[in-house]
Formats: C-alpha cells, sequence, structure tokens
C-alpha cells in the first residue's frame, strides 16, 4: 500500500517537475520591457500591437501532402532598454515526434537603412537565421537567402507579418527554389492575444539552468552565467577610450542558449546604449552561433566560432581572406573574471591589431 502511495506521489509530482522553468531572469536595465525608449525611432511603433501574451497555433508541413499542428505559447515585449522587440515562444510539442522548440526572436527598425531586421534562434534546429525587409501594405515582409548543405540551389525564404486588429495576427514562413517565382509553405503561426497573467511564460530568479542532454560542448559559455562589472578600453580613431559597462547573463530558449546584456551609462549623448547578445550552441556545425543587437545604429549581426585551447575564438560569418578579418576572442577564464579582446587583420591575416579589450569582474554580492 505504502509503495502505491509512493509511485502515485511521484507520477503527480513529475508534470510539476518538468514545468520547472529553465530560463533565468530577463535582465534589461533602465527601461521598462513594456515602454519604448522616448529616444527610438518612432517607426518602431508600427509594430506596437505585437506586444503582448499569446496563444499559438502551428502549421508545419513535414511534406509535401502531409501537415502537422502544434499548439504554444509566446510573449512578445520591448528590449534592449526599448529600441526593439523580443518574442519568446515555447512549444511542448512541435513535431510528431514530441520534440519540444524554444524559439527567441529580435524585431528591429534600422534608421539608417530605412528597413526592419529579424533575428530569430531556435532550440529546435539549432539555428540563427536573420532576415531584412520593409512593409507591403499593411503588411511585414522579411526575406533572406541561403545554399542548404553547401549545394547550388539557393533557397529564398519570406516571412510576413499580418495583423487581424489588435487580437491576433499570423507569421508565415514560405520558401522559394527558383527565385521568388513561387512560394512553398514552411509553417504558419496564428497569434490569439490572451488575459495577461504574472506568471505566463515564467522565468526563475537566478540565471537558470541547462536543458538536459545538451552536450558538453553547449556548455562552454556557463562562465558568462551571472551579473559582471566590465571595465572597457576601446580604440577611436589612433584614441584609446576608457568606460564601465554592467553585463548579465542567464540561461535561455529554455535552457538551450544563453542571454547576454550589456548597457552603459557614461555618457549623456549617448543614453539608453546597451547591447543584446543571443548564443546558441549549432550541434550540427560544431559551432557556436551569435545574434548580436546594439542599440546604436538598431542593427544585428550574426557571428560564431569555436574552443580553441583555451579561449573561445568568435568571427563573423561568410568572411574572405580579402577582406578586413575581424575575431572576438574570450580568455584567460576564471570563475570571477574573464578577459576578452576584439582585433582586426587587414593583411591576409598576418597580423592582427587589437581594437577592443574588455576586463570582466563578477559582482560581489552585498552580504
Amino acid at each position: 500500500m505504502l509503495r502505491c502511495v509512493f509511485l502515485l506521489l511521484c507520477l503527480a509530482l513529475v508534470p510539476a517537475l518538468h514545468a520547472q522553468p529553465r530560463d533565468g531572469q530577463l535582465f534589461d536595465q533602465g527601461r521598462a520591457m513594456t515602454e519604448r525608449s522616448p529616444r527610438a525611432n518612432a517607426a518602431l511603433d508600427r509594430m506596437k500591437p505585437l506586444l503582448g501574451q499569446w496563444d499559438v497555433t502551428l502549421t508545419t508541413h513535414p511534406t509535401d501532402t502531409t501537415t502537422f499542428e502544434a499548439q504554444g505559447q509566446a510573449e512578445v515585449t520591448y528590449m534592449n532598454r526599448g529600441y526593439a522587440y523580443q518574442e519568446r515562444l515555447h512549444v511542448p510539442g512541435y513535431d510528431e515526434a514530441g520534440h519540444s522548440a524554444d524559439v527567441m526572436a529580435f524585431l528591429v527598425y534600422t534608421p539608417a537603412q530605412q528597413q526592419w531586421g529579424l533575428g530569430e534562434a531556435s532550440s529546435y534546429t539549432e539555428h540563427i537565421e536573420l532576415y531584412n525587409g520593409s512593409f507591403q501594405g499593411d503588411d511585414l515582409v522579411l526575406t533572406t537567402a541561403v545554399r542548404r548543405l553547401g549545394g547550388m540551389l539557393l533557397t529564398h525564404y519570406r516571412v510576413t507579418y499580418a495583423f487581424n486588429g489588435d487580437e491576433a495576427f499570423t507569421r508565415t514562413l514560405e520558401a522559394s527554389t527558383d527565385g521568388g517565382t513561387t512560394w512553398m509553405p514552411e509553417e504558419r503561426r496564428q497569434y490569439t492575444r490572451r488575459a495577461s497573467a504574472p506568471d505566463f511564460l515564467v522565468v526563475r530568479e537566478d540565471a537558470g539552468a541547462a536543458a538536459p542532454g545538451l552536450p558538453e560542448e553547449a556548455r562552454q559559455f556557463d562562465f558568462l552565467l551571472g551579473t559582471w562589472d566590465a571595465a572597457h578600453r576601446i580604440n577611436l580613431g589612433g584614441q584609446w577610450v576608457q568606460f564601465p559597462t554592467t553585463t548579465t547573463a542567464v540561461h535561455a530558449l529554455g535552457g538551450h542558449g544563453i542571454l547576454e546584456h550589456s548597457w552603459f551609462d557614461l555618457d549623456p549623448n549617448l543614453p539608453d546604449a546597451a547591447t543584446t547578445i543571443l548564443r546558441l550552441y549549432n550541434r550540427a556545425e560544431r559551432r557556436w552561433e551569435s545574434l548580436y543587437l546594439a542599440n546604436r545604429g538598431n542593427s544585428l549581426l550574426d557571428f560564431g566560432g569555436q574552443w580553441e585551447g583555451d579561449q573561445m575564438v568568435l568571427h563573423s560569418f561568410d568572411t574572405r581572406l580579402t577582406d578586413t578579418i575581424s575575431r572576438f576572442v574570450f580568455h584567460s577564464i576564471e570563475p570571477d573574471r574573464y578577459q576578452w579582446y576584439a582585433e582586426n587583420s587587414t593583411d591576409r591575416g598576418q597580423t592582427f591589431n587589437e581594437t577592443w579589450t574588455i576586463d570582466i569582474r563578477r559582482r560581489e554580492t552585498a552580504q
């Protein structure tokens, strides 16, 4: 009898344990995540209906003749101190095998280019994709093009946001292999607004926890977790300038990635300055991918790399030897301190010149 009671208690605990959040506390200092910064471009307001909490129905197309439907939940807030939008999406059973998917997206407006940018990271694909585009009528349409698996075939992708009043919108992903003449559906998300709740897609009060089953390589950035004080030296036109920042890093993407915020309060001419980086390990390509957003131009950057010896070495993707070669290196990593530098080469990688250094020390907690 006691054994039966014990087994029943264990079974009752399974869903509760499974429901425990892995994502850490969201930091975005200096601006509530429900407000646009008054210094951000007003064009950002055109996508304001995205804000809120949503029930999501996802339809995917595993083959040309089959579809699969799943249910998820999403929340959209402002981010990067009120200069962009951030979506967190969780889908418990994304495919027929029951695999879950966590998605984080950054949506930005870049005034200099007068266009929108979308960066989206998925725990399901372990990949980051970047799109850019503009409004076509009332719909926001963003595109990208890639050669999958190293082949000759160029595949175009198109993301479309279409609103149905303030209570619903759709996001469709389509693919084309004939230069955009015809488009085939890949994924459709139907968002329906739900009543706001404080415990919706709840996050932890600490830095969170990694997802179970990750390979050792996917834990290589765990040293970033926590709150840090950083001392910067940057070369601006031949003159080295020093300034401080605060940095936080927590688990994100259901414990599959790491979300890092840095904010700068050093110059009244640069209020609300901040950067956000989402880092995700791609097992298929055996490398880290990073999605970077800075609100000093409000543009996105996708870069990555891997561990080399006792250093993490990252670089821009699709760089040729004749380009300016840039790389970003984490080194001297200790439990409560690490260092970072950026350097460039203009002579085909024969020599490198440092352009930026950071000394990062863990912030001491109050006793």
